[in-house]
């Protein structure tokens, strides 16, 4: 059930405000269009740095970690380990490098 008086109309426990959009004027209507389409610009974008795929840099990153000990075939699985579980993933490029080694550390150790 809603209720409409002058502009305002009330559906349930919620209530808006209805506006008269004067379309004739071309100018404004293409400055809203402009504004929508800069702000779906922007939407694309953080979409793609989002499902960006970030394995090539993830690969770079682990194979960076010099400690001593480890060869390339544990790298590699470590890498691999970190593919499959995204969330340690991120949190492993988030850290700085001393904490990478030390986590190394701890994964070759168990």
């Amino acid at each position: 059930m809603a209720l409409v008086v002058g502009k305002y109309m009330a559906i349930g426990s919620f209530s808006k405000k209805t506006v008269d959009i004067d379309l004739d004027d071309e100018s404004v209507v293409d400055e809203q269009i402009k504004f929508v389409g800069e702000k779906f610009g922007k939407i694309v974008n953080k979409l793609e740095q989002f499902t960006a795929d970030k394995t090539p840099h993830l690969y770079r990153e682990v194979m960076s970690v010099e400690v001593e000990g480890f060869d390339d075939d544990f790298l590699c699985s470590v890498f691999d380990c970190l593919v499959s579980r995204g969330s340690e993933a991120k949190a492993f490029l988030a850290k700085s490098t001393k904490q990478r080694k030390f986590w190394l550390q701890k994964a070759s150790q168990g």
